[in-house]
């Protein structure tokens, strides 16, 4: 959702882009700061299909690597399934796993270069050589 306002003013001075993504990752360390829980998603429509940049703005906004994980893995699961089911890795639990080429508690970027996406215990992305 980051991402949003700098798609939706792409039109306009950078200047006015820039303070909307400024805005945007404030809002979002003070939603942090209040103990709400953050969930990455594309509830608005996707804007961008690269989510690098989302991904270096909730750095910007204090959030660490484990933090940006569990808005992709923990807090959704929280939200709208069973997390006694859903959202982490062990038996018992039903898991979509994503295999990275790098290590994104090093560098967050890393969590775009996938090689391979599992569903259901099936290859469903696989990358290409």
């Amino acid at each position: 959702t980051l991402m949003l306002w700098k798609s939706y003013l792409r039109h306009d001075r950078r200047s006015t882009q820039l303070s909307a993504v400024e805005t945007a990752i404030n809002q979002l360390r003070a939603w942090r700061e209040a103990g709400a829980g953050v969930l990455f998603g594309t509830d608005l429509g996707a804007v961008d299909c690269d989510p690098t940049d989302e991904y270096l703005m909730m750095v910007q906004a204090g959030m660490s690597f484990r933090d940006i994980l569990a808005s992709l893995t923990t807090e959704p699961s929280k939200r709208f399934s069973d997390p006694a089911r859903f959202g982490k890795i062990g038996p018992g639990y039903e898991a979509d796993l994503t295999v990275l080429r790098g290590d994104p508690s090093a560098e967050v970027t890393a969590l775009t270069d996938v090689r391979y996406t599992f569903r259901a215990g099936r290859v469903i992305y696989s990358e290409k050589f």
